[in-house]
């Protein structure tokens, strides 16, 4: 789920997120494992560039609101992750986010040095 720079900047990055939760929220009810959503704005992927803190658990928190009002259980049982550039400097801010279950860690899990302070900043 992600939205890109210009629907941010145009102030619809929830409406967009939200029509791509309601296009996967039938398949997610009917899942007979649990599942994981992943948010990732478009504008983040290796670009360097990454959500605020704040900007995330609002949308992750959007997100689970909209999922349960499909099912309370689906929104409770669903992992939400965010990627979009974590990286050792911003890993702790990001994971602390109430409605954050984890990250989607792409070009940092190429240095194992920079997975390896992410995976600690995780288990905090």
């Amino acid at each position: 789920m992600g939205e890109t720079l210009a629907q941010r900047d145009a102030g619809q990055a929830f409406r967009v997120v939200r029509l791509q939760i309601d296009a996967v929220s039938p398949l997610l009810a009917t899942a007979n494992c649990p599942v994981a959503i992943a948010y990732e704005p478009v504008w983040a992927i290796g670009t360097g560039k990454s959500a605020t803190p704040v900007d995330v658990e609002e949308i992750h928190l959007a997100i689970r609101g909209w999922l349960s009002e499909r099912d309370a259980k689906l929104a409770g049982v669903t992992r939400i992750l965010y990627g979009g550039s974590v990286k050792p400097e911003n890993a702790a801010s990001l994971l602390a986010c109430p409605n954050v279950d984890g990250g989607l860690i792409g070009g940092a899990s190429l240095s194992a040095v920079s997975f390896g302070a992410i995976a600690r900043a995780a288990s905090r």
